[in-house]
């Protein structure tokens, strides 16, 4: 079924076994599940702390009140033993790595907790001042203990809850339970003490998850896959005695379950599948996602336990072979002493469609395909996975089908319909639609043939189908017009699937964060409201003008930053694209992604695309960089309503840690393969397509003239925008301010710089001495005409060129 792994080693009770698992492995989707639970605890904190701040202290309030009320002697005892705890638990486990040599590990834990323990601090910062703290903090000062009463303190917590999280999975389930509980009896006595308030303790925990469980993901975790020995009592408690159990490469749906082949002395091989408990957080990972993504339909209910699932498994593959379909005989289920659930089959023997080449693929072949999904059916079981990888043909060319691990019993018609066009897609991809629909009629008939068609579409079809349905640009299509002429059906609308488009995703969390980001600055609103009243209204005209011009100088710079001659409409058409495409991402990746894939499309290698993008992205930054510059002399010196400059001695800081963490980055096997490694060559063949465009001195006229007039552009906006409200300072100190708050806003975590620009440019302004209501308004017209407006007509113009074939 797969390739044999040569990895057996050991011999264990006379029986030939496969070598221990991997150490460590890179991804594991219950630290993933972890980071998201705390990152939404973290969030839901921070943000009812800001939203609901009043009810927030009152409930801390009346939490502390209560607490304040118990025995002195209770509380003197919960926290003399929350102390004891704190500082022997710590002593012991980290002496426990020590003499086992572990020293990887003791490096992996300390990193979680010192890291964790810095950033409590800033964190709990946000909050700002609540009554309960002080409450708090004048009992820890008048408790008379030996030992500080408010320890052990959040930020102890936070460091104990991320040296856990790190070390648990290294740990046996009895140890990694009582790591836990220690936590837990870390919490709740430290809820008894004086210090911190509840809400600080919330975070900390969160705090301790989300950086214990990034410091796995990034250095590793240790595998889940089970020990040889293991794997040797979960196949002996099927009944089978094996003389030699190897492991299988993984392949290609494999995601949490690890397959092995148990040999037997009269040479008879037998496939086992083990599922893990990765595959059930695998599974929440999945299910979540697609809960969000698309309509309930489309989400099952999960199994109660793992076992259950393989039973499941089971008794679908029971069910269809006693039908007479050619699937693997089940031999038996099996548990593991660590938690695994096996499941034994008949080893098939031959090579998976997905191996064949297209010529291979007779017709018999793709008959028995489509008869042996119609025998399935015939049980009222739909397969729900029907890809290449399951379709097994045998050396006599007899075809079998594989995993019915996310089979339905009595399923719907809907469901069965899903399989039909499954099947189709993925015998399309390698016979095209012609060939395909005329065996799917054949077996199916024209009915439910056509009763597929609203569910021929990516989302309705497993992953990695969609993926190849996407690739294989107009197949999908092919197959619906062939279903058509054959059939002469009647056209049917495709069945919506999606709860939320991602592009209405991005608006939706676009908008909010502008509104959330821009509300602070409506604390002064009767004055906004005054200088709204007082608007200027001709210079608005002026205003919308140069947002529109500003397209015409991007159109330019980007045809100055190609070496080869572009089209000038379509390639003013993409610019006005970039208007929608720039809420894809910070810092301008969305415009980038959008002008990659443009180039591309018109005959540019991605090399060369890449290259002509950072071409000129660089001519901006190196043309924005000099004309702040300039404004800020012109205005008068580098300080700026209160924003000064930095200092040398800061610019060398932050150039050392920029490369201490670039040299970690290259120390790393994982990042200097996968990121320093692309980033160098691109840089290689940046630096040979620059020489190209710099031979051309029109191209470099257009490139940097372009780049210069850009930012001018929506410079002269903010003039006209100032204007509007009646003015109040110079053209230097505006061009001054927005060139500054466009820096910041460059390197700003936010699509299009939204909400550090608007900050930037009113504390730049009121700065300079304008009135707080007019920069308010100022500021806010100016991003409307600029950033806002043009989005609907870059959303249309995106749409119009995504539909052409042009992106």
């Amino acid at each position: 079924m797969s390739t044999e792994a040569e990895r057996e080693t050991t011999l264990v009770d006379g029986v030939r076994l496969f070598g221990p698992p991997p150490a460590l492995r890179r991804f594991s989707p219950a630290d993933v599940i972890r980071v998201m639970f705390g990152v939404l605890t973290l969030a839901a904190a921070v943000v009812a702390n800001r939203v609901a701040k009043g009810t927030i202290d009152g409930v801390e309030e009346d939490v502390v009140d209560g607490l304040t009320r118990l025995p002195e002697s209770i509380e003197q005892i919960g926290i003399a033993t929350a102390q004891l705890f704190a500082t022997l638990v710590p002593l012991f486990a980290f002496g426990a790595i020590i003499w086992k040599r572990r020293w990887r590990v003791l490096l992996h834990v300390w990193l979680g907790s010192f890291i964790a323990g810095i950033l409590l601090e800033p964190i709990v910062d946000l909050l700002g001042d609540r009554g309960a703290s002080e409450v708090l903090f004048t009992r820890a000062d008048e408790s008379d203990s030996l030992v500080a009463a408010d320890f052990p303190t959040t930020s102890y917590l936070a460091s104990a809850v991320g040296a856990v999280t790190v070390g648990a999975p290294y740990l046996p389930r009895r140890w990694r339970r009582a790591a836990w509980f220690w936590i837990a009896v870390l919490v709740v006595l430290r809820f008894l003490g004086p210090g911190q308030p509840p809400l600080d303790i919330l975070i900390a925990v969160a705090v301790g998850t989300i950086i214990g469980s990034l410091i796995l993901l990034v250095l590793g975790s240790p595998s889940a896959e089970p020990s040889p020995t293991n794997v040797l009592a979960g196949v002996r408690s099927i009944g089978l005695q094996p003389v030699r159990i190897g492991r299988l490469d993984a392949t290609a749906g494999s995601a949490g379950s690890v397959h092995y082949v148990a040999t037997d002395a009269d040479a008879i091989r037998t496939f086992i599948k083990m599922r893990t408990p990765d595959d059930q957080s695998w599974d929440l990972l999945n299910r979540t996602y697609r809960a969000v993504r698309l309509r309930s339909s489309e989400v099952r209910r999960p199994f109660s336990t793992l076992k259950r699932r393989v039973e499941h498994e089971a008794l679908a593959l029971r069910t269809v072979t006693d039908n007479g379909v050619a699937a693997p005989q089940l031999v038996g289920l099996g548990v593991t002493p660590d938690g695994g659930v096996l499941l034994a089959e008949e080893l098939i023997h031959g090579r998976q469609l997905a191996e064949l080449d297209p010529d291979e693929v007779s017709n018999t072949i793709i008959a028995s395909v489509f008869r042996e999904v119609r025998k399935v059916h015939d049980t009222r079981t739909a397969h729900h996975h029907l890809t290449l990888d399951n379709f097994m043909v045998e050396p006599n060319g007899r075809v079998r089908i594989l995993d019915f691990d996310d089979a339905e019993l009595a399923a719907e018609e809907r469901d069965l319909s899903r399989d039909i066009a499954e099947v189709m897609v993925a015998i399309g991809t390698i016979v095209g639609p012609q060939r395909t629909v005329s065996a799917a009629i054949d077996a199916f008939g024209e009915d439910r043939v056509n009763g597929s068609l609203p569910l021929l579409q990516p989302l309705a079809l497993s992953a990695s189908l969609g993926r190849e349905a996407k690739r294989q640009r107009g197949l999908l299509d092919a197959l619906r017009a062939e279903i058509h002429e054959r059939t002469d059906v009647d056209d049917v609308p495709l069945e919506k699937l999606a709860r939320i488009q991602p592009k209405t995703l991005i608006m939706i969390m676009a908008g909010a964060l502008a509104f959330y980001s821009l509300l602070p600055q409506f604390g002064n609103l009767d004055d906004t409201v005054d200088a709204f009243g007082d608007a200027r209204w001709q210079w608005i005209p002026a205003l919308l003008g140069a947002a529109a011009v500003y397209y015409v100088f991007a159109t330019i710079s980007f045809l100055g930053s190609v070496a080869q001659r572009m089209p000038i409409a379509p390639s003013a058409r993409s610019q006005v694209a970039t208007s929608f495409a720039q809420l894809v991402g910070p810092a301008g990746a969305g415009k980038m992604a959008l002008a990659g894939r443009f180039l591309q499309r018109n005959g540019l290698t991605g090399a060369e695309a890449s290259a002509s993008v950072a071409l000129n992205t660089m001519a901006g930054v190196v043309t924005h960089l000099t004309l702040m510059v300039g404004f800020f002399a012109w205005a008068g010196g580098a300080d700026i309503g209160g924003f000064s400059l930095p200092s040398v001695g800061t610019v060398l800081l932050v150039a050392a840690a920029a490369l201490v963490l670039l040299g970690i980055a290259v120390a790393i096997p994982y990042t200097r393969t996968r990121l320093i490694m692309p980033v160098v060559s691109g840089l290689r063949t940046a630096a040979g397509y620059t020489g190209q465009v710099v031979k051309s001195p029109a191209r470099v006229a257009g490139l940097l003239g372009g780049s210069t007039c850009i930012t001018l552009t929506y410079l002269v906006g903010a003039v006209f925008a100032v204007e509007a409200f009646g003015g109040g300072i110079g053209f230097a100190e505006i061009g001054a301010a927005y060139l500054g708050a466009a820096a910041i806003a460059n390197i700003a975590p936010t699509p299009g710089g939204i909400g550090p620009l608007e900050a930037a440019m009113i504390a730049g302004f009121t700065g300079f001495g304008l009135d707080g209501g007019v920069a308010i308004s100022a500021v806010l017209t100016f991003r409307l005409a600029t950033f806002w407006l043009p989005i609907l007509p870059g959303w249309i113009t995106f749409m119009w060129m995504e539909r052409r074939g042009e992106i």
